[in-house]
């Protein structure tokens, strides 16, 4: 793998992505009413303002990626503009980093909302930028892991926005995980998702029924399972 042409291309596509800037913002916007909601009518608004983070980073890495992936594949354009053609998996490395860089203006205006509102202190930033990486990291696997997965890049879109609704949307990542019953507390915790939020709240401090071991033993279980499924999957451009 050539460094050079990995940086290049990842530049590219970040530079492309920050070319809509206000797609950012309205991807916060019901994410950000669900928090307000959460923090007026339970006090939990941290709890809800992790998810997001959690969410933004795995969506990221994980069904942005697939769906940017599926697209240059179509319409094979980074032939347009990278001089030396990019072998599947530089494509892969390059798309994910630029994703990863793509994270940082929406992770700002939580970062700031959770100073203003719940009281984040300096301290606790390091902790929240390990949960970032984390659930990048693990949604990256798995979006590859889909892109390889489907022979239609056409397909990819659709099957992406329905994981989304069930990893993102439907389980407690945004809310929060605390408003259950303590048994499915526990059930919940099985899902990828919401195990990353519950790592982050550890690592932050932020009060959960469920033990630190059950969503870590999840979030190593899946990144692992995910890691090893995208290796084996067959990336192409072509």
């Amino acid at each position: 793998m050539r460094a050079s042409r990995v940086v290049g291309a990842a530049v590219f596509m970040t530079l492309s992505y920050m070319k809509e800037p206000l797609a950012f913002v309205s991807d916060l916007i019901i994410p950000l009413v669900i928090f307000m909601v959460v923090q007026l009518g339970t006090g939990r608004g941290m709890e809800s303002l992790l998810g997001i983070l959690v969410a933004v980073a795995w969506s990221s890495g994980g069904f942005a990626l697939a769906r940017k992936m599926a697209t240059y594949r179509v319409w094979r354009l980074m032939d347009m503009f990278v001089a030396s053609p990019l072998k599947p998996i530089e494509f892969a490395v390059a798309s994910a980093l630029a994703h990863l860089v793509v994270i940082i203006a929406p992770a700002t205006v939580v970062l700031a909302i959770m100073a203003l509102t719940v009281g984040v202190g300096p301290a606790s930033l390091p902790l929240i930028i390990i949960s970032i990486l984390l659930a990048w990291f693990a949604g990256t696997a798995f979006g590859l892991y889909v892109y390889g997965k489907l022979a239609d890049p056409m397909r990819v879109s659709s099957v992406a926005s329905l994981l989304n609704l069930l990893l993102i949307l439907l389980p407690p990542v945004i809310y929060p995980v605390s408003i259950l019953p303590p048994e499915l507390q526990l059930v919940s915790a099985l899902i990828p998702t919401v195990a990353l939020k519950l790592v982050a709240q550890h690592l932050v401090g932020v009060p959960t029924e469920v033990p630190f071991l059950m969503p870590a033993a999840v979030t190593v279980a899946y990144a692992v399972l995910f890691t090893t499924l995208a290796l084996r999957q067959r990336l192409t451009l072509e």
